[in-house]
């Protein structure tokens, strides 16, 4: 359902053959819920639902301002300490 989202906002967006949407398993980073990562940026989102999928595609695929607000600080990357984890 996460990854349908993202392939309808890429191709909405006008973005086909330019980004891709990949199936993963969690990235190591289970704790923090449905995971995304834009390469090459190496931006981290947590906790993303499919109706974040848009915002996320607009604000940082297409105008290079990632999303603040599910934005995975790196000091919670590998951080079983993390205080923003959800599970």
């Amino acid at each position: 359902m996460l990854k349908s989202a993202f392939k309808d906002a890429i191709k909405d967006a006008g973005l086909n053959g330019r980004v891709r949407a990949n199936d993963s398993a969690c990235l190591d980073q289970c704790e923090h819920g449905p995971v995304v990562v834009v390469y090459p940026d190496a931006v981290w989102y947590g906790g993303v639902k499919p109706e974040d999928a848009g915002e996320i595609v607009r604000e940082h695929l297409v105008h290079g301002r990632p999303v603040e607000r599910l934005r995975l600080p790196e000091s919670c990357i590998n951080n079983g300490n993390c205080p923003h984890r959800i599970r």
